[in-house]
């Protein structure tokens, strides 16, 4: 009897058609939520010949979708179809700006981002945009006032006085920038490592070596690994500029603990400056097969380790750096005479073009015919 009863009350129900699923509403839920190709998925059943189908709306969506996707070009083509379709323009011509930042293209940036009023000033990626599309069309004065109006409107967005600071820098204008770098500091160590830099290029690096000396101790309380390569690293340059070399290249070996790239500056350093034996030992933690080939064929030169350079020729003709650098191979042939083979020198200076090496290998050809003739000594 209640089976009945049931069946009876699901009657009306039984033979309803389904409601229409609003695929449009559903895909505004899941990318609200997150769930990006999920929300594509659903877009791609939305029925587009319908009579009551929302064009901009969907359009905007699909935008959405592909700007979070990261397919920059699709997504403005979509934004310009929904501005063409009539959605709601301020906010699509911010994310047009978005897209066409992502694809170089900054006179559509630009243009954007001027058509956009009030949505294009609505969060300082924004104005990061229109300075940096600006600067690099040259046009430092818009650049610069594009920065300020972001810091007027975003006063807490460090990154504006930053910026300020480094195309400074980039302009040359040292003590500019130093102005600005003390003005724009709050104390941070992000703030120091950019003033140190003004300080450095400004021809002050007694007062960059100061600041970054007392931002170190601070990065070490708080063990920041990250800024304390930074910091070594401007700390290094701070030491060059002051002529200590010796405490720059110890700098270069300690930011070479944290990052093994930088153990070729440290040997670099030790070589230009008298000391090729820690330049070697430094030279074998350069990973770089190249520039470590390179590197330790100057040092060996310095050493006068003549041997030790004609042991290269091998690696050196695999890595093909004979062929693209002829100094490379003049190297070779000093080193091939003074370890007693003049022949073997002579084949090299013959594969000689370099008009510049030309004189150095005449000299070097006059050196051998008297080390030959027993003219002048063969060292």
């Amino acid at each position: 009897m209640a089976r009945a009863l049931l069946l009876l009350m699901a009657w009306p129900l039984l033979g309803a058609a389904p409601a229409p699923v609003d695929h449009l509403g559903l895909a505004t839920v899941l990318l609200r939520d997150g769930h990006v190709d999920r929300a594509d998925r659903v877009l791609d059943q939305v029925a587009t010949e319908a009579p009551a189908f929302d064009r901009a709306r969907f359009e905007t969506l699909r935008g959405l979708v592909r700007e979070r996707q990261g397919r920059w070009a699709e997504a403005l083509a979509a934004f310009d179809a929904a501005v063409a379709a009539g959605g709601e323009a301020s906010t699509l011509h911010a994310h047009r700006a978005q897209c066409a930042f992502r694809l170089d293209d900054c006179a559509t940036t630009l243009s954007a981002l001027d058509v956009a009023g009030e949505a294009g000033r609505g969060h300082p990626d924004l104005f990061t945009m229109r300075a940096s599309c600006q600067w690099r069309a040259e046009r430092h004065d818009a650049a610069f006032a594009a920065l300020d109006a972001g810091a007027r409107a975003f006063p807490t967005h460090r990154a504006f006085a930053r910026t300020r600071v480094v195309w400074l820098l980039e302009l040359g204008l040292h003590q500019a920038a130093i102005e600005a770098g003390r003005a724009a500091s709050d104390g941070s160590l992000e703030d120091a490592l950019l003033l140190a830099e003004a300080l450095i290029h400004g021809g002050r690096p007694g007062e960059a070596r100061a600041l970054l000396e007392a931002a170190q101790l601070e990065a070490a309380r708080l063990r920041h690994g990250e800024t304390d390569l930074r910091l070594r690293l401007q700390l290094a340059h701070a030491w060059l500029g002051s002529g200590h070399p010796v405490a720059a290249a110890r700098q270069f070996e300690q930011a070479a603990l944290l990052d093994p790239t930088h153990a070729r500056d440290a040997a670099e350093v030790y070589r230009e400056h008298g000391m090729p034996g820690r330049a070697l030992a430094l030279n074998a933690r350069v990973r770089d097969p190249e520039a470590k080939l390179r590197q330790r064929v100057a040092i060996l030169l310095d050493l006068e380790r003549y041997e030790g350079v004609t042991a290269l020729e091998p690696r050196l003709e695999r890595l093909g750096l004979l062929e693209e650098d002829e100094a490379l191979r003049y190297a070779l042939a000093f080193a091939w005479y003074r370890a007693g083979e003049p022949r073997r020198a002579e084949a090299h200076l013959r594969r000689l073009t370099d008009a510049a090496l030309f004189d150095k290998a005449a000299g070097l050809r006059a050196a051998m015919a008297a080390c030959a003739a027993g003219d002048a000594p063969c060292d």
